[in-house]
């Protein structure tokens, strides 16, 4: 499946357990945590190097994950 959005930070699973702050794609199909295929779930310094920018990226939805098998950079902040 091929997804284009907006990468922020955000905070999801508010008032549970698992509540935290990542990196989500802000699509037209919706809003997913996105996780690169065998990056760490949590903290994975490549997924927040793309914070502000566009990407159109490959992959899978699992458990309301984006799990990235690769992406391309479609624009930055300051270019949308």
């Amino acid at each position: 499946m091929i997804l284009e959005g907006r990468v922020i930070h955000k905070r999801i699973n508010v008032g549970s357990k698992s509540e935290h702050e990542a990196v989500v794609l802000v699509s037209t199909d919706g809003e997913f945590k996105l996780r690169r295929q065998g990056g760490h779930p949590f903290d994975d310094p490549d997924m927040h190097a793309l914070v502000g920018t566009r990407i159109r990226a490959q992959g899978f939805v699992s458990a309301g994950q984006f799990i990235m098998e690769g992406y391309d950079v479609v624009a930055s902040e300051s270019e949308d």
